[in-house]
């Protein structure tokens, strides 16, 4: 889990750093990659990865005298409808006591999805300077730490991506580094090699436990055999074949396959459909003592339901038949499918 955690976390922050004009988010959290040495007087260099938080636009401040001012991702677009009635725009001041206009819309004032295109870029710029329209709605003026003067653009509410949250200059480094191609070769791609590598291993003990099973089933390994044991034969082997592999199995075996049959490990917490299964086994086991193979598997042919598992049931009968009468596996499977396919007709 861990390993799949980095290895996301890692993508994550990698496809943020390709995507040039959006900022990704989970639960209002992103990261935003500085692209331009604009910010570098502020502390920040070009390949940064900085967290930015969606907020309320009417909480931003500008940079003042006592306020650093707040830093900012931003769609850098602007409206000709804006760009003509800047000379309107009042600048806010008193941030405590701002009398709020009353909020309309201006006539083919365009939205904020009009305006961005595949090719408005996003900045990372600081608040300069804050202020309202007679619609209510505010505009930011920002600019660059490193930058002589403010941006051409003042930035509508709208295009705001959201605000820069305080970044240590360590932790930039490491989201750099996840986002640069060794951290992804690293982080993302090598985990992600050693977990499917490790789900290959897993596989491939799967298919010989499975093969492993089938010979002891086709009598071509003994049950107790330590290769079955290892396997964990008993407990896997699906129910079909326990009732089959119990009838084939000599007198003299009996108890002891019966226990490497149904007898699950301390460690297994039976379920309930377990539970009444087993009480299941114990009638049959009891009717095989007493009334013989014949009566034991009438019983579990009645004991099946569905149709599909009924036929599955006569089919390993007749298999039983065979390979006690001398028949190997192979031949008696063969000749059972064919007396099934002969009795259906």
């Amino acid at each position: 889990m861990p390993v799949i955690i980095i290895a996301l976390f890692s993508s994550f922050v990698l496809y943020s750093n390709q995507r040039k004009n959006e900022v990704n988010t989970v639960f209002g959290v992103g990261f935003a990659a500085i692209q331009s040495g604009s910010m570098r007087a502020g502390g920040f260099e070009i390949n940064d990865i900085v967290i930015i938080n969606k907020t309320n636009t009417d909480n931003l401040r500008p940079k003042s005298d006592d306020y650093e001012g707040d830093i900012i991702a931003f769609y850098y677009a602007q409206d000709s409808v804006d760009r003509g009635l800047r000379p309107t725009f009042t600048l806010i001041t008193d941030f405590d006591n701002i009398e709020e206009p009353t909020r309309g819309e201006y006539e083919n004032r365009k939205t904020a999805d009009e305006l961005i295109t595949e090719y408005t870029r996003i900045y990372f710029h600081r608040i300069v300077a804050v202020y309202v329209d007679e619609s209510g709605v505010r505009f930011f003026e920002t600019k660059g730490d490193s930058n002589s003067s403010a941006d051409s653009y003042l930035i509508r509410e709208d295009l705001v991506v959201g605000k820069y949250i305080n970044t240590p200059q360590w932790i930039r480094s490491v989201f750099k580094f996840c986002a640069s191609g060794i951290g992804m070769i690293i982080l993302v791609i090598l985990p992600l090699t050693v977990l499917i590598f490790m789900q290959m291993l897993s596989l491939l003990e799967q298919v010989s436990a499975l093969m492993t099973e089938r010979k002891v089933v086709a009598g071509q390994m003994k049950f107790d055999d330590e290769e079955s044991i290892k396997a964990n034969v008993g407990y896997e082997m699906r129910e079909f074949d326990k009732i089959y592999f119990y009838d084939v199995t000599s007198p003299e075996d009996k108890a002891e396959v019966r226990d490497f049959l149904w007898v699950y490990p301390e460690n297994v917490k039976l379920s309930k459909k377990q539970r009444e299964h087993i009480k299941a086994v114990d009638i049959s086991l009891d009717i095989y003592d007493k009334k013989g193979a014949r009566e034991y598997w009438n019983y579990w042919k009645s004991y099946y339901k569905k149709g599909n598992y009924k036929n599955k049931v006569k089919l390993l009968s007749y298999v039983a038949l065979y390979v006690k009468g001398g028949r190997s596996y192979e031949d008696a499977l063969k000749l059972a499918k064919a007396d099934v396919k002969k009795y259906n007709k």
